[in-house]
């Protein structure tokens, strides 16, 4: 593979905090590769977030620091705490539909955690968030949605705000509370029918060329059952409506699959020691793919081979 001319697109995907983690070692090992030529860079779900980080030029120390500073858990709150603050929208007339928008745990604060650490819509970021009928492709150019049926409209010229972006793309169905945006209910991009890890995503809406694109996707704990449960939420999301099931290739040209069986996609309560095993499972497969393709030459090939101290090490010297 080139990359001394192509512009590369990143894609992180779907997994909650495994996503999260392992998300956060493979853009550290990114970073330090010194791999700077990104046409874009996006994810979904749990993804979404280092992709964010990444693009809004957060060093690496600075995204080993925030990983273990971050409990998970203080990040979200049960609906039955205070007031409901969700954007006003129609009053849904079942306990089923009532209990798709509002979950069992409100996102608030994990919005403003985010909107504190990147104040400006990262130029070449993105994501994407489902409603019952459409895409809704967040950038830094606007908001764009992509219906189902074939249609197309860009909802706003300007950015939305990142917390919003982030809470929208993350919202699991009757876990985390759907996010009210221009009169639609928006939920977990994970649910999109481009799968967990959108690749031909980029490649329709953002015309990556052949070569150019990475893909990092986490593989875990039960992953069979969280791939059931996507398909399931997405069908349920998007009854009634025209819905084809896309036939998503999700190889893409530089494939990182950290393996990390330790952990579940929605597992909030972690240790230190458990954050750095997933980010360390995110890095190594990061620069194992790397060095396979040969982008890791010359000294970069020693990141391959370094340990925890390391990599923090490295981190510190590139900061």
């Amino acid at each position: 593979m080139k990359t001394d001319f192509r512009k590369l697109h990143l894609v992180i995907g779907a997994g909650g905090t495994r996503a999260f983690l392992t998300g956060m070692g493979a853009v550290t090992a990114l970073r330090l590769s010194g791999l700077q030529n990104w046409a874009t860079i996006g994810g979904v779900s749990g993804g979404s977030i280092p992709a964010l980080f990444m693009a809004a030029g957060l060093s690496p120390i600075d995204l080993i620091d925030r990983l273990l500073d971050i409990d998970f858990r203080n990040l979200l709150r049960s609906s039955s705490d205070g007031v409901d603050e969700m954007e006003p929208g129609p009053r849904a007339r079942h306990f089923f539909t009532r209990w798709m928008h509002r979950g069992a745990l409100h996102t608030d604060r994990l919005g403003q955690v985010i909107d504190s650490i990147v104040k400006e819509w990262p130029e070449n970021f993105w994501t994407m968030a489902v409603s019952d009928k459409s895409h809704v492709l967040f950038t830094s150019q606007g908001v764009f949605e992509y219906g189902f049926d074939g249609s197309y409209e860009q909802i706003s010229e300007e950015p939305a705000p990142i917390g919003l972006a982030i809470r929208a793309t993350c919202a699991i169905p009757g876990l985390l509370e759907a996010v009210h945006y221009k009169g639609r209910y928006l939920w977990d991009g994970g649910m999109s029918p481009f799968g967990g890890c959108p690749v031909d995503w980029v490649r329709r809406h953002f015309l990556a060329e052949s070569d150019t694109i990475v893909r990092c996707r986490a593989i875990g704990k039960v992953e069979v059952r969280d791939d059931w449960v996507a398909r399931l939420g997405r069908r349920l999301l998007c009854s009634g409506s025209n819905l084809v099931e896309a036939q998503s290739n999700s190889i893409a040209d530089i494939n990182i699959v950290p393996q990390v069986p330790e952990f579940s996609s929605l597992r909030f309560s972690l240790t230190p020691e458990q954050k750095k095993l997933g980010l360390f499972a995110g890095f190594r497969a990061a620069c194992e793919e790397l060095f396979a393709n040969g982008i890791l030459e010359g000294e970069h090939k020693l990141l391959a081979a370094c340990g925890f101290d390391d990599l923090s090490r490295l981190a510190r010297q590139h900061a």
